[in-house]
């Protein structure tokens, strides 16, 4: 949870820092929606009080995923999509990227592998700058 430790985390981090959150996907199949909405809300509301400057790197498709699931994280990435016109942060989506690209992914494929981890850091990068 990082929001219990956003203070510790910026404490060093000089005025109005950037902030980069990456969205996974653990949560997304134990966790309903709603909770979820919540929670990112509470995150941003946190974040407020430090820093505007935040960048929300998407859920990625999970290539193990069957429809239901895909779907919930879609919807997400949607959700965040259109919450970032409302609260000002940048959003950087993947989905393009990694949708049936299974050569970037570990052969768990959950995990990016160094090729599909490169494309993110790459795109999150441009993003920052």
């Amino acid at each position: 949870d990082i929001s219990s430790h956003l203070q510790r985390i910026l404490e060093w981090e000089g005025k109005d820092p950037v902030v980069v959150v990456h969205v996974g996907t653990n949560e997304v199949g134990r966790t309903r929606q709603e909770v979820l909405l919540k929670e990112f809300e509470q995150l941003d509301n946190k974040f407020e009080s430090r820093t505007r400057n935040i960048i929300f790197s998407g859920l990625l498709p999970d290539p193990r995923a069957i429809w239901h699931r895909l779907k919930r994280i879609r919807e997400l990435n949607a959700w965040l999509k259109h919450w970032r016109g409302r609260s000002g942060f940048v959003f950087v989506g993947h989905w393009h990227q990694y949708w049936g690209r299974r050569e970037l992914f570990r052969s768990d494929r959950l995990h990016l592998n160094p090729t599909g981890t490169r494309l993110l850091a790459n795109h999150i990068t441009r993003a920052v700058d």
